[in-house]
């Protein structure tokens, strides 16, 4: 049977989500402080307990998730906030069937609670539905020859705000099942991230020129 890692119902994705809308983001996005103490004071005051500090903070929801605060350093800006759905992996390529088809299952689940909260996406739809956006993040997203070639992202559902500093919120669901040298096996992820919609933009602008 395929190793599940992550499993967040979807109650359990509205109840962090709630939360999460009513952040302070101008004060995520300014950086978490350097100094543990003050780190600590920082997190308890979004009911946060801080665990390590690895390419961002991770940390622990009052819901009881995990929460990963991308950044470079302590101190630096964050420009997302991260949470792991569902996860799982698949022992071998004869497994890759059921883990997309409990990805696909998961998804649904998790996409219809989000429309519920949140309303229709402003884009939703798979990895060779015409229109594919422009994802918000660091680096540069794959392009239409990658998304035809790997099926990555394979399936993607983006809602945007017109509250400034408001994140962008995206649900990403990944399967990790094909590789350069051929079919692997699956290691499907559903991730739901809050992007610093400032960083999101200067990074557009940065690739367009």
């Amino acid at each position: 049977m395929p190793a599940v890692t992550a499993d967040r119902t979807p109650d359990q994705l509205v109840a962090e989500l709630e939360r999460l809308i009513g952040v302070d983001w101008p004060t995520v996005w300014a950086g978490v402080p350097e100094d543990a103490g003050k780190r600590t004071h920082w997190c308890a005051g979004f009911g946060w307990r801080p665990l390590w500090f690895e390419g961002g903070l991770r940390v622990r929801t009052a819901v009881g998730g995990r929460l990963h605060l991308v950044s470079e350093a302590p101190g630096r800006p964050v420009t997302r906030v991260a949470h792991t759905v569902w996860s799982a992996r698949a022992r071998d390529l004869h497994e890759n069937a059921l883990v997309t088809e409990r990805a696909q299952a998961r998804w649904t689940a998790g996409l219809t609670a989000l429309r519920g909260l949140l309303g229709t996406p402003s884009w939703n739809g798979a990895w060779d539905t015409p229109g594919f956006p422009e994802l918000p993040g660091l680096g540069a997203w794959p392009d239409a020859r990658w998304r035809e070639a790997y099926q990555d992202p394979y399936r993607v559902a983006v809602w945007r705000f017109q509250v400034p500093q408001a994140p962008v919120l995206e649900l990403r669901m990944t399967l990790g099942a094909t590789a350069r040298r051929g079919p692997v096996p699956a290691n499907a992820r559903i991730e739901l991230a809050c992007h610093d919609p400032a960083h999101a933009e200067a990074r557009r602008q940065a690739r367009h020129g």
